[in-house]
């Protein structure tokens, strides 16, 4: 394993390890595997599109605990991978899961400390993965330009990232209701739920705008990967629905679903008064019950090319 930056100590605040590692399954070990069996699927449909030469290099970018560089390697014998992402806790732990799987030796270690993969060379990998790491970052459009400086001539870059731009744009259409001249009119329910979902989405114009993993849809993806330099884009934005994939109600209560949204469990302990909370739970928990609680994912897979033809292959020796 080979570290190009420094680590610095451990953060006391790292709300991308506090989630990925604790919160995101309410500490539940049977939800961890069924959200750790649906992130394969993520992963797995981000892989597939690859088309890398013999002892390729491929960047994970937002590697978190190496779930998607370490799938490439299981699956590639010659394959390297280099782990970036701005957390060193989660950098540890891709490393102790590299080791663990025996692959250290083919593994190389990125702390971002900045928005430009200065620990990066140019044209020094063949493939550019993320999963759930660019909807993140504020200034996608000079990432994905980042993402083309790494790459090697005819390298490819392929992406899966979750759309929230519907959650918020619902989440700014509850606001508006019941700011509106109809709201007293409105059911007491939507006023209740619009406090749980306003904790979890923007829901202003203002605040949409504002946030990085809310404030762009799918075609912005495509439309910045081609004002980067990429060719041949391809996008299909995947929408599934489906039960939650909490085990049981308290764990559905507690988990989030990204890093900066609160817990339904937060929201009626502290934002509700006693009888709003009871009103609130008594309602959702009767929905969870009678199986009618689903979920909706939206997830953006994009593949492109940085053009140019590869380098070729160094002769064999003798």
């Amino acid at each position: 394993m080979i570290r190009s930056l420094p680590l610095a100590a451990a953060s006391v605040d790292d709300p991308w390890a506090d989630w990925l590692l604790h919160e995101r399954s309410a500490g539940d070990p049977e939800f961890e595997m069924r959200i750790q069996a649906r992130v394969s699927e993520y992963i797995d449909r981000a892989l597939r599109p690859l088309e890398l030469p013999p002892g390729a290099t491929l960047l994970d970018f937002g590697c978190g605990d190496g779930a998607l560089g370490l799938r490439a390697l299981s699956l590639r014998d010659d394959l390297r991978a280099v782990f970036a992402d701005t957390s060193d806790e989660l950098l540890d732990r891709a490393n102790e899961r590299a080791e663990a799987a025996g692959v250290g030796a083919r593994c190389r270690f990125v702390l971002l400390t900045g928005g430009d993969l200065a620990g990066i060379a140019d044209a020094s990998v063949d493939a550019v993965c993320t999963r759930s790491a660019l909807a993140y970052v504020p200034d996608k459009p000079g990432m994905l330009a980042h993402f083309h400086r790494v790459l090697r001539p005819g390298g490819m870059l392929s992406l899966a990232e979750p759309v929230f731009r519907d959650d918020a744009l619902v989440c700014c259409a509850e606001r508006s209701a019941l700011e509106g001249p109809q709201a007293p009119e409105l059911p007491a329910a939507l006023h209740l739920l619009h406090k749980w979902r306003a904790r979890q989405f923007p829901d202003t114009a203002d605040a949409l705008a504002a946030c990085p993993h809310c404030n762009f849809s799918e075609r912005d993806l495509i439309a910045w990967a081609m004002q980067a330099g990429f060719e041949r884009a391809h996008l299909e934005l995947h929408i599934d629905s489906g039960p939650a994939l909490a085990p049981d109600w308290e764990s559905f209560t507690r988990h989030t679903p990204h890093p900066f949204a609160t817990s339904l469990r937060d929201v009626l302990d502290w934002d509700c008064n006693p009888a709003e909370r009871d009103w609130l739970e008594s309602l959702l928990r009767r929905q969870w019950e009678q199986g009618a609680m689903i979920s909706v994912d939206r997830m953006a897979y994009l593949q492109a090319r940085r053009p140019g033809a590869p380098a070729p292959e160094p002769p064999a020796p003798g």
